[in-house]
């Protein structure tokens, strides 16, 4: 059975990660940061067939990750995960894009498609809160209640980080920013995602900010009306 190691210091990322993957016939091992997946490395045997591994955690990631994951399992094919996805990435064999799609993973894995490949296609559904394609991909891969539970888990995790950043440092703010932009990005929740890619790209006038997190929570509000009211259909 393939294997593989799955890194990511969103939980709801991390989760939904496992979930997919499972539901696809891979064995799933999770480590919450480099340095956690660095010490399941060294304790598990064999290998892992491939890592996907978060390209923007805090503490050890990106490159130098990247380098250290090499190092500790040199036949594993290594993948960066991401919901905005640069052209490149120095020392990755491809690059995943959030919302993570089986078929994306499938091809990526294949070499099938360029590595930077999504099969979701929102362009023309960017009106929507909500990404029909994600939660129609989490729906068949988990059961009601757990998918249930996954989007309460987001919405109390997203709100606890929209607290914290109101009296937060820029930075502070720029990182809790990006993990709710991943998450929202994974259980398809759009509007939550680009609001938090504003707050993300870096707001100097505390009133601004202040309006941009205000916007986070309502657009969480109405992601919580809508997935849930599409679990009881």
């Amino acid at each position: 059975m393939r294997r593989i190691l799955a890194i990511d210091d969103d939980p709801i990322s991390l989760s939904v990660a496992a979930i997919l993957l499972e539901s696809d016939g891979w064995t799933v091992l999770q480590a919450s940061c480099g340095h956690e997946a660095l010490d399941l490395l060294a304790d598990h045997a064999p290998p892992p067939d491939c890592i996907l591994a978060d390209l923007r955690m805090s503490g050890l990631a990106g490159t130098e990750l990247a380098r250290r994951l090499r190092s500790a399992a040199p036949s594993a094919r290594l993948f960066a995960m991401t919901a905005t996805p640069p052209s490149v990435v120095d020392g990755y064999d491809g690059i995943v894009a959030k919302p993570l799609a089986i078929e994306s993973l499938r091809a990526v894995f294949a070499q099938e498609v360029p590595a930077a490949a999504d099969v979701s296609t929102p362009g023309d559904q960017m009106d929507s809160a909500i990404d029909p394609a994600v939660f129609e991909r989490l729906a068949r891969a988990m059961s009601p209640a757990a998918l249930r539970e996954i989007i309460i888990v987001f919405l109390q995790d997203a709100a606890a980080r929209v607290a914290l950043m109101r009296r937060a440092d820029p930075a502070t703010v720029r990182r809790e920013a990006h993990t709710i932009k991943g998450g929202a990005a994974m259980i398809g929740a759009r509007h939550v995602a680009r609001a938090a890619d504003a707050v993300e790209s870096g707001i100097d006038h505390d009133g601004e900010l202040f309006r941009k997190l205000d916007e986070i929570e309502a657009h969480c509000r109405c992601a919580e009306g809508i997935l849930l009211q599409r679990l009881k259909l």
